[in-house]
């Protein structure tokens, strides 16, 4: 399989964005104008960075998202000419805004289930240097926690002063932590032993409550 990737996009923004604020945060991040914006936004697959390492593409993909928009990740496929990129426009763009953005680097570990199989766990779309032989569906993970009255007054205390609430910082870890541990179990039930597409979110529940949620794709990969 191969290790470097092609970042793809179609045009499409992430609902509630409006659209020309998305082609305007696009030109500054990738330092273009108009008329490339157009070829962007026509609707055509086009190929943002065709021959990208799982860290660069990664980068792309949260850079694109931070702006509104949507592309892909897709390993390259390794064609006669080389390309990879059949069917596609293509518009190559070395390098993009990093420090306009908060950008996330690409994460791949390796956890333990309960019974002591590893599984690999990753924030992109496949796991570089191997394939996936199976696909078992979406996994996850939640827990819901409620306010520790000592650190509902800490917290008060800190708002005034200012500072890190170190005990509202601890139960999301913690909290993070048995989400994850809870979507890995589940995966590993399924016989899968690796997770991608991972994700977190938050939600608020109930007063003084909330909900920390893990979620991502169950896989069997080979190498």
């Amino acid at each position: 399989m191969s290790d470097h990737y092609k970042v793809i996009f179609e045009g499409t923004i992430l609902p509630g964005k409006d659209a020309d604020s998305v082609k305007k945060s696009l030109m500054d991040l990738l330092n273009q104008d108009e008329m490339v914006m157009d070829r962007l936004f026509s609707g055509k697959p086009m190929v943002i960075r065709k021959n990208a390492d799982a860290e660069t593409a990664e980068n792309f993909r949260k850079a694109f998202e931070a702006a509104g928009a949507i592309c892909m990740i897709k390993p390259v496929e390794v064609s006669g000419n080389g390309s990879g990129a059949t069917g596609t426009d293509r518009f190559e763009a070395t390098s993009i805004a990093y420090q306009k953005q908060s950008v996330r680097p690409v994460s791949i570990r390796k956890f333990k289930a309960s019974n002591g199989r590893k599984l690999i766990v990753t924030n992109i779309e496949s796991v570089p240097g191997k394939n996936i032989a199976e696909h078992f569906g979406l996994v996850s993970g939640n827990t819901i926690r409620a306010k520790h009255i000592g650190r509902d007054i800490m917290a008060g205390l800190k708002n005034l002063v200012g500072g890190e609430l170190k005990g509202y910082t601890q139960l999301l870890q913690e909290s993070r932590q048995q989400a994850l541990e809870r979507m890995i179990e589940e995966a590993d039930q399924l016989g899968a032993n690796a997770i991608i597409n991972v994700r977190f979110s938050t939600s608020s529940v109930a007063q003084g409550a909330a909900e920390l949620y893990a979620y991502g794709t169950a896989v069997s990969v080979v190498d």
